[in-house]
């Protein structure tokens, strides 16, 4: 009776921990040198391309031909990346008059937006486990 008791006691007294997984996001087809790749990782099709409203961000400056991001931490759920090229450094993904983006862009799923910007269903990746995308930047 009494190890059920400490069983049952220690079940619920200490805080259970999700598994914690890392998402690499390689980001390719980077053409000039200059400026930033700005990313934002988002967990709900809500806040979904909303800025100041992604899960996660990061940046990095531009060296080479690709960027590597690692977001360590994330927990099993389903998430959606967008990212662009801040070729001119103004933390701005800039659009021309029809709201197209003149600077180079991409999502997770390489995903190529037609006529509307994306969903996030569109551009979802299930992290179940440590995990690799790799997005081309348009």
């Amino acid at each position: 009776m009494n190890y059920l008791l400490l069983l049952f006691i220690s079940l619920f007294s200490f805080p259970h921990t999700a598994e914690k997984f890392d998402l690499k996001v390689t980001v390719t087809n980077v053409k000039s040198l200059k400026g930033n790749v700005e990313i934002g990782i988002f967990n709900n099709s809500k806040n979904f391309l909303i800025e100041g409203k992604a899960y996660r961000t990061a940046s990095k400056v531009v060296s080479g031909d690709k960027v590597v991001f690692i977001f360590k931490d994330l927990v099993k759920d389903d998430y959606a990346v967008s990212l662009f090229h801040d070729v001119n450094t103004d933390k701005k993904c800039n659009l021309n008059f029809l709201g197209i983006p003149k600077e180079p862009y991409g999502f997770s799923q390489n995903f190529k937006p037609k006529l509307s910007k994306p969903s996030f269903n569109d551009c979802k990746v299930e992290v179940k486990g440590d995990k690799s995308i790799t997005i081309k930047l348009l």
